[in-house]
């Protein structure tokens, strides 16, 4: 146990001695008992201001719990505070501070009842190397301010988690933060703003007909004592509550179906959930569905990760272009499993003209190609998947069609005649090109001109047509209604008119129901995260993927040929820190567009991947989609299983999840080596990654200084399961082999 934490702990318990229970019942004093010897972050999702933010930096990221995002000052100039309100005095027991990166910080925290006389919590303002901080204290505050002072290396002001433990008498929401789906919402009111612990902000649903749900997944199954369900308005309010372990069986648990007046409800119970549901029957005074908050009081861990931030592993396969079946990619889940794969991608699955881009055109938007198997045998693979614990993406495609598609075909039979009908709205056809006349292809058929963004044998959907986007809204829920745990699409930023309001309205806002994996490929800032509601990116900066014999791109081989990889922390930092900040994950796979290049090396470039905090995937062992060209199948056994050791590394720890901080370690040389800490997204997980560029042995030193990273302990070797070397200082030195690595669990 660190220091500080033994001092947080005594300072817990020397508190929860003193508590008065009387009155209590025996259940609730011995809850009330282990809150008080229980320190939690008092700081999370409290008021907070600070002196100023950067765009998509703001103060709120401190304080969220969630390692990923961080405040950031917007400008470099200093002193810069960060001030958190915890809106009453606490018993507090420590405070944290995070950086960003490790350097010489200048920092002040500071702690007030009035937020007129401040108490010294923390001083650094001569300066402290490092990158995390923190103090054990004892005292009764509501104030507890940051001041940061100076940076050596002129980083700007900011805090990953600026965290403040002590005392919380009051039960904890388990409810907050959990995955919500809802029957429907409107625009900015999703199912997530009834557990983001925000008071003004709420699910609403899209339309005003009832019924109307609202459905939590707390991840495992909770002892739930209390809930709670708040509405925006005061009103007579129809409605129920139900709970459940399997989503199949339902037990009532607050029945207001004969109507009740109020705005909030709350009902004390007993027994284990894991799925709570809120159906909304009607309201005398014609509010619509809506839930400001709903709360889970109780016992147990709540999961509050999606499936795609917290694993990995993602094997892609392309049945249409392949013409490799269903039921024998059904037939490899339990090998993928054992590899380490947690989930695999079909791209794509539906009807679809397998000539161009591996079956992508549409030909059928509600049927599984017949040459890959039936829906049966989709069904039967989403079963198989999820019995395993797996899961399942689609690549699909609102975006275009094939040319021999019958919607087309008849799209423009009825162009052609002058008929006005639902088909033809779909595309846009015209009997002269518009602007972007190489975008516009003659169809005889038609007697007229239609708009293929990509080729002339894929004609674009038109994202002008209202008709369309809801057949849009009809085909994606008409997938995951199947089950499906994500859908990737094809550059939906270049859907044929398609702007940020139409992109959410058919596409994002409809799966934000579902909580679900959401991947636009080709799209490249964090802008389709904030506006356009994307939770997935691939990172291309990191690979830009090519067909053999172009080579595309890789940072990772760039930095491995040259022997050099001092540049990929500001590569990943410009892109995939942005991504994560904003909300999202990226998405990153090998470059195999470098064929026949050294397996050692390649092993080099895929532990930099299973390790740097990104979603990793392969080709089912293919170059991109050339079904006739493999690599990995070829490689020596040992080197086979080296791969999936690492795939199966990167699950075993939260620290190595997509999601999650990542930070620069200074090393014996950065010109030759790489090295950082990986945190999980709650900050409870940590991992240390050594890597050795260089093409012969090599001894590595890393400075652990500040870093938050337990001196005297042996770390465990996540790739071998093993014992890794011993941490005896804050000076670690690891012999690694020529393009070598160690990803080592620590505390």
């Amino acid at each position: 146990m660190r220091g500080f934490e033994m001092l947080v702990l005594v300072a817990a318990l020397v508190v929860a001695a003193a508590l008065p229970l009387a009155g209590s019942s025996d259940a609730e004093a011995d809850a009330a008992q282990e809150r008080a010897a229980t320190p939690v972050n008092l700081a999370i999702g409290k008021a907070i201001t600070a002196t100023d933010s950067l765009k998509n930096f703001e103060a709120r990221k401190a304080i969220d719990g969630n390692s990923s995002t961080y405040w950031a000052a917007a400008d470099g100039r200093k002193p810069k505070t960060l001030e958190v309100d915890l809106g009453s005095a606490y018993a507090v027991t420590g405070v944290e501070q995070n950086f960003k990166d490790v350097d010489t910080h200048s920092f002040l925290i500071e702690a007030s009842t009035n937020r007129t006389s401040w108490t010294r919590l923390l001083d650094k303002t001569t300066g402290a190397r490092g990158q995390t901080f923190s103090q054990g204290v004892s005292g009764n505050y509501r104030y507890v301010r940051l001041t940061v002072t100076g940076s050596a290396s002129n980083f700007w002001a900011g805090s990953t988690e600026f965290a403040i433990y002590g005392i919380d008498p009051q039960p904890r929401n388990l409810a907050r933060g959990v995955s919500a789906t809802s029957s429907s919402h409107g625009p900015g009111y999703e199912p997530f703003k009834a557990v983001d612990g925000d008071g003004t902000s709420y699910w609403g649903a899209e339309v005003s007909g009832m019924p109307q749900w609202l459905m939590l997944d707390l991840g495992s199954s909770i002892a739930v004592d209390r809930i709670e369900q708040s509405f925006v308005d005061n009103d007579t309010w129809t409605f129920k509550i139900e709970g459940s372990q399997d989503k199949t069986n339902w037990q009532l648990l607050l029945d207001e179906t004969d109507g009740v007046v109020g705005r909030v409800f709350s009902k004390v119970l007993s027994g284990n959930y894991r799925y709570l549901k809120l159906t909304v029957l009607g309201s005398a005074a014609g509010h619509w569905a809506c839930s400001q908050e709903l709360k889970v009081f109780g016992t147990g861990e709540p999961v509050t990760t999606k499936w795609w931030e917290s694993r990995s592993g993602v094997m892609r396969f392309y049945p249409v272009w392949q013409q490799l079946r269903l039921d024998a990619i059904t037939a490899q889940l339990d090998t993928l499993k054992s590899q380490g794969f947690r989930a695999i991608e079909l791209s794509p699955v539906s009807d679809g003209n397998k000539d161009l881009w591996a079956g992508l055109p549409v030909m059928n938007l509600y049927q599984v190609d017949p040459d890959i198997g039936t829906m049966q045998d989709f069904e039967e693979l989403l079963q198989a998947a999820h019995a395993r614990g797996m899961k399942v993406i689609i690549f699909t495609n609102p975006g275009y069609a094939s040319i021999d598609s019958p919607y087309f075909q008849k799209a423009q039979d009825d162009f052609r005649a002058n008929v006005q009908s639902v088909e033809r709205s779909w595309f846009d056809l015209r009997k002269q090109p518009g602007a972007y006349p190489e975008l516009w292809h003659y169809s005889a058929r038609a007697q007229g001109y239609y708009w293929g963004t990509w080729d002339a044998k894929a004609p674009s959907f038109n994202y002008s047509s209202q008709a369309w986007l809801d057949e849009a809204r009809k085909y994606l829920r008409f997938w995951m209604d199947k089950g499906v745990d994500g859908i990737a699409l094809d550059a939906p930023n270049v859907y044929h008119t398609t702007t940020v309001a139409k992109n959410n309205y058919a596409i994002t806002d409809v799966l934000r129901n579902y909580d679900t994996f959401m991947n636009g490929e080709g799209v490249r800032e964090p802008q389709y995260i904030y506006d356009w509601h994307y939770n997935s990116l691939q990172d291309y900066t990191i690979t830009q993927w090519a067909e053999p014999p172009n080579p595309g791109s890789s940072a990772i081989l760039s930095a491995i040929d040259s022997g050099n990889p001092s540049g990929l922390e500001n590569t990943l930092k410009n892109y995939r820190d942005l991504m994560v900040n904003a909300g999202g994950v990226t998405q990153t796979a090998p470059n195999w567009g470098r064929t026949n290049y050294p397996v050692d090396r390649r092993l080099l470039e895929i532990a930099t991947m299973t390790s740097m905090g990104t979603f990793f995937y392969l080709h089912n062992d293919y170059y991109t989609i050339l079904p006739h060209e493999q690599q990995i199948p070829n490689w020596p056994a040992d080197q086979r299983e080296t791969l999936y050791k690492l795939i199966r590394a990167q699950n075993s720890s939260p620290a190595l999840a997509p999601l999650g901080l990542r930070v620069k370690l200074p090393t014996s040389n950065d010109q030759k080596y790489y090295a950082y800490k990986r945190t999980s997204k709650d900050g409870t997980a940590k991992a240390l990654v050594l890597l050795n560029f260089q093409s012969t042995p090599q001894t590595v030193s890393v400075d652990l200084t500040g870093t938050g990273i337990a001196l005297g302990q042996t770390p465990t070797d996540l790739v071998e399961g093993t014992a890794g070397p011993a941490i005896t200082g804050a000076t670690y030195q690891v012999q690694l082999p020529a393009f070598g690595f160690k990803l080592l669990s620590v505390q």
